[in-house]
């Protein structure tokens, strides 16, 4: 452990005590003044009454601290915070009972079953608070279908209380009975609850793994307590406010405790797992809870038939288990329903995602596979350019100075303007060559993609043929891109022309250019009614044309694809259903990043 690991917990607890402390001491002095008077005081109405409220005012505490605590936070924290808060409520509701019947009623050690059944129902929105866990990042995916798994056993466990419990009070009102099952399966349901949260703590870091280990100290002191109060309470010594109820108030007042510094202490996000243990947390968390629950459900039946066997009961008893039986039977085949749809939209939504990701995937592989041939072959034409463009300034100067030397002959002079045409016509060439392997810097600038667009189009002259027709669409208000104005022209130059190019072969045509917003970067479409493209996945490929020889080389699109990766952007080309092509070109929205980080790669790239 590292010495900031050390230091962490030690200045959040430093924290938590500061904004807790009022909270804390107020507690304390409700735990010492109950000592005083459970030692001191003698058994009667005072003493019950300072007991079952003091116990209430705790846990009245803790619930409100609780509530605060989930709107405060957000998230599996929130489901935490919030199944804790209603496991408090049902705890109240079931302490106000007994409170009410000492008080009001004035019976000593009454018999609330509603009341035992509340206090018996508050471990499941305990169980659920502890199956949130917010201590952990993990998918949506995963905490749905552990809930679900958890109301398997949490149906079955209340089942169980239903076929032990319940008889012996509202059909054969057999009080010793009744206590015995209550305290026997009260008393392992918090066995099972701490066992759980010890083994959550484990799990836990940090500041969780605090509150954890206060929790899990909390109720084990409150399952110790209850049952040594329970055994009083058969014994006729126990009495509300006397010894016995002194661990567990110190109890109740660790979990207001647990509520307080829950709030105060700086709760750090949920760590997301790594891979490997993301997978054998998926292993634990899906696998071994979802069996268990599936063992309960084939019990059930199995339940079932033993107890219509049974002869040891009475027939409404018997009549009353079996009917209980077919109705948890019931729920939980409606649990599974629901999971096993649950699980088959999961895994046709993971399909979807597998098949779009491989769908990306190959496009991504396709991708660089371009990148790669263009960088190759733009580091080969751009040596091979620059020495042809070398010799061509060279012969260009000495046929230059030919043609103005008087004393050479005409033919002499003819031969020389031949030569200095065709160099113009190589040099130029290989200005285009250049251009494909962007060996010349970038200027990026913000640039008005719609009035760039307007001037490319006064440039390519459509207006010359008067049966095609051109329109500039905007979707909502289109921001500058971070471009190099006169590489873009070139790249809608070009595909422009080849839009004119393809409908001019119909001799009619039209072509829709449309701009939008998405996702921080600016689409430009090009969408005409040519003859469409013969291989759509080729057309950025080097030196490929679909032109006749001699009236194109193939490197326009090429070099419009390595201009716009070089601004960071995406070009795309496909054929249109109702026939035509449809070209994007899509460039980042203009910021100081985008900027510099196309300066960057321009950097890079002259450095290459």
């Amino acid at each position: 452990m590292s010495l900031s690991e050390k230091i962490v917990p030690r200045e959040e607890r430093l924290a938590a005590s500061q904004s807790s402390r009022p909270w804390l001491i107020l507690f304390s002095a409700v735990l010492m003044l109950a000592v005083f008077v459970a030692l001191m005081g003698k058994r009667g109405y005072a003493l019950s009454a300072f007991g079952d409220l003091a116990e209430l005012g705790l846990l009245l505490a803790a619930a409100a601290f609780m509530i605060r605590n989930a709107f405060a936070s957000q998230g599996a924290t929130r489901i935490f915070w919030s199944f804790f808060a209603a496991g408090m409520v049902l705890w109240i509701a079931g302490l106000v009972q007994w409170t009410l019947s000492e008080l009001i009623f004035r019976v000593p050690i009454p018999q609330t079953p509603l009341g035992d059944t509340l206090l018996f129902l508050k471990l499941v929105p305990l169980f659920a608070a502890l199956a949130a866990e917010p201590h952990i990042d993990l998918p949506r995916r995963f905490r749905i279908f552990g809930f679900l798994d958890l109301s398997f056993l949490l149906v079955y466990w209340f089942y169980f209380y239903a076929i032990w419990v319940i008889p012996y009070r509202y059909l054969e009102h057999e009080e010793g009975i009744y206590s015995f099952h209550f305290d026997s399966i009260d008393a392992l349901g918090h066995l099972i609850f701490i066992a759980t949260l010890g083994f959550v703590a484990l799990r836990a870091q940090g500041a969780w793994r605090t509150l954890y280990r206060l929790c899990f100290a909390a109720f084990s002191l409150y399952a110790i307590s209850s049952n040594f109060a329970n055994v009083a309470i058969d014994e006729g010594k126990y009495y509300s406010g006397g010894p016995y109820d002194l661990p567990l108030l110190a109890s109740v007042a660790a979990i207001a405790t647990f509520a307080v510094l829950g709030g105060a202490l700086p709760l750090p996000p949920a760590p997301a797992l790594l891979p490997g243990a993301s997978a054998k947390s998926s292993r634990t968390l899906i696998l071994l809870p979802a069996r268990i629950a599936m063992l309960a459900t084939l019990s059930t039946p199995v339940i079932g038939f033993a107890l219509l066997g049974s002869a040891s009961v009475s027939y409404r008893i018997a009549h009353f288990r079996v009917l209980t039986t077919l109705l948890a039977m019931l729920v939980l085949t409606l649990l599974l329903s629901l999971k096993q749809d649950l699980l088959s939209s999961d895994l046709l939504r993971s399909l979807h995602e597998a098949s779009l990701a491989y769908a990306s995937l190959s496009s991504t592989h396709q991708r660089l596979l371009q990148t790669e041939k263009l960088a190759s072959l733009g580091q080969v034409v751009a040596r091979v350019a620059n020495e042809v463009k070398k010799a061509m300034t060279a012969t260009l100067s000495a046929s230059s100075a030919l043609m103005l030397d008087a004393s050479a002959g005409s033919s002499t002079r003819s031969m020389a303007e031949k030569i200095v045409t065709q160099s113009n016509r190589t040099d130029a060439l290989v200005n285009s060559m250049l251009s494909f392997a962007c060996e010349s810097p970038l200027e990026i600038a913000p640039v008005d993609l719609y009035q760039l667009l307007s001037a490319a189009i006064g440039l390519a002259r459509v207006g010359r043929n008067s049966h095609l027709r051109l329109e500039i669409k905007s979707e909502g208000a289109i921001p500058d891109v971070a471009a190099d104005s006169s590489r873009i022209l070139q790249v809608c130059l070009q595909i422009i022309g080849n839009a004119v190019e393809a409908m001019e072969e119909m001799n009619s045509g039209t072509l829709l250019i449309t701009l939008r917003v998405r996702n921080q970067r600016v689409e430009a479409e090009f969408a005409d009614t040519g003859i469409g493209l013969q291989e759509p996945e080729h057309v950025f490929d080097p030196f490929y044309t679909t032109k006749e020889v001699g009236k194109g080389i193939g490197l326009g699109l090429s070099t419009c694809y390595g201009i716009v990766r070089q601004h960071q952007g995406d070009i795309t080309c496909s054929n249109r259903s109702g026939g035509g092509a449809i070209f994007t070109v899509s460039l980042p929205v203009f910021s100081e990043g985008t900027a510099l980080v196309a300066l960057a790669v321009d950097s890079r790239t002259e450095e290459t």
